[in-house]
């Protein structure tokens, strides 16, 4: 099959499937383990199916953009500029306009696994509309996506209480009932510091612990960092060669591949 029909009858078939099962009884078999499976299985049941979908459309997205901002055509760049603005903006109007404004958290989070790619994708197309846009950079929000999964998991131990709706309270008088809102906005200052720092502390273990571990492998395997990293780029050179029918450059290095499979 072709790139385009194999790639879009797979998530055919998976639509299929996510459907057979979540739409029918089967999905009760998920009780057979427990009813928080059953819950969390369902609760975005087709944002994995959804992301597949993205993946495939992301080559034709990054095409667009090839297209749109070459920069040697100023009135196409102009026109594309404006258009993704427009469309971005309305895309971000239209997630809120029929979803985003909707305060109850158990109306809007059954949905947002599905209609939060309006908004994702209205930001991309803000995001991307111009060379400046393109080329800005945050690095606190670089700093702070370094530490998403560690925040992620953190979160539901240190920074959220009381059924996941309140953050300790660690000065009194800034309960979230009768507390003043200057203390609860100090208190959540507090609580938000000390879990910032427990995830950027947690994020360094986890690197720590893998190097420890990696290097223990390869010591009781018998190899050293030495051996392991000449074996892979000897591997690259060797499959740089290939590719290339049998000569290639390596940093500088000419490759050569003889005639007993060897490279010099």
């Amino acid at each position: 099959m072709s790139y385009w029909t194999s790639r879009t009858l797979a998530i055919s078939l998976s639509l299929a499937a996510h459907v057979l099962f979540y739409e029918t009884p089967a999905v009760n078999f998920l009780l057979y383990f427990s009813k928080e499976y059953h819950f969390r299985f369902q609760s975005d049941k087709y944002s994995a199916w959804l992301g597949m979908a993205c993946g495939l459309l992301w080559v034709k997205v990054g095409e667009y953009m090839q297209w749109a901002h070459g920069y040697e055509n100023d009135q196409r760049r102009r026109l594309a500029t404006i258009v993704q603005l427009f469309v971005g903006l309305c895309l971000i109007g239209f997630w809120y306009g029929l979803f985003g404004h909707i305060g109850d958290k158990f109306v809007y989070n059954p949905v947002h696994p599905y209609v939060f790619i309006f908004a994702l994708v209205g930001w991309l197309l803000i995001r991307n509309c111009t060379r400046y846009l393109t080329e800005c950079h945050s690095s606190l929000l670089e700093f702070l996506g370094r530490h998403t999964l560690e925040t992620y998991v953190l979160q539901f131990h240190l920074f959220m209480s009381h059924n996941v709706q309140h953050i300790p309270v660690i000065i009194p008088g800034s309960d979230a009932e009768s507390g003043s809102t200057v203390l609860k906005f100090a208190n959540m200052v507090l609580c938000g510091t000390v879990f910032l720092t427990m995830a950027v502390w947690a994020r360094k273990i986890t690197v720590t612990t893998q190097s420890s571990v990696v290097e223990l492998v390869k010591k009781l395997s018998g190899g050293s960092t030495d051996a392991v990293e000449y074996s892979a780029v000897s591997q690259e050179q060797h499959s740089l060669v290939d590719n290339q029918g049998g000569s290639g450059e390596k940093n500088g290095v000419e490759l050569t591949k003889l005639e007993d499979g060897t490279t010099k």
